[in-house]
């Protein structure tokens, strides 16, 4: 574009009554901070087909692409529909992390991943972790979500304005 850096805004901000909405603030605040922000459903004005199989990979494509042609990803980390971010996210922040672009998130939820997998099923102390109702161990590393989404992340904020400042701070030409 003009030198600023584009940044893929991935979370589920897309699911919205009117995500358009959430869009333009989003990417007002890239704007004033030096950057261009580009909503997922910016480029999906040709996904419509009768068929949902057809529709679904027309989106997931039409997502690719716009990841591919990004810079970086600042992704919300907040969790939807339980515990964990939305899975649609991890996804994109694992496409941009291969790709080899600067992967952020953000979320207000400081809360830590034990506490919020704690709502979901009850958790025992033992030995390096905690396991849950079905026995599976949940460790505890003092991050907000799960260690791989964390620390495969260049920095997890916990506002969206400081993930871009982070973005822009990095990236800014």
């Amino acid at each position: 574009m003009d030198g600023r850096p584009e940044i893929y805004l991935a979370g589920p901000e897309v699911f919205l009554p009117d995500p358009w909405a959430r869009a333009a603030e989003m990417k007002a605040v890239c704007a004033r901070l030096g950057a261009v922000g580009w909503f997922p459903m910016d480029n999906q004005g040709d996904v419509a087909d009768a068929d949902p199989d057809v529709m679904a990979a027309k989106i997931c494509a039409a997502d690719e692409a716009l990841v591919a042609r990004c810079d970086a990803i600042v992704a919300n980390m907040s969790p939807f529909r339980g515990p964990s971010m939305d899975a649609g996210t991890c996804y994109e922040m694992g496409l941009a992390k291969g790709l080899g672009k600067l992967v952020v998130g953000w979320t207000e939820d400081r809360r830590l991943w034990r506490e919020k997998v704690a709502l979901v099923s009850p958790l025992v102390a033992e030995g390096e972790g905690f396991r849950d109702a079905e026995g599976m161990l949940c460790r505890d590393f003092g991050l907000v979500d799960n260690l791989m989404m964390v620390k495969g992340a260049h920095g997890v904020f916990a506002c969206f304005e400081d993930a871009v400042r982070f973005v822009v701070g990095r990236l800014g030409r």
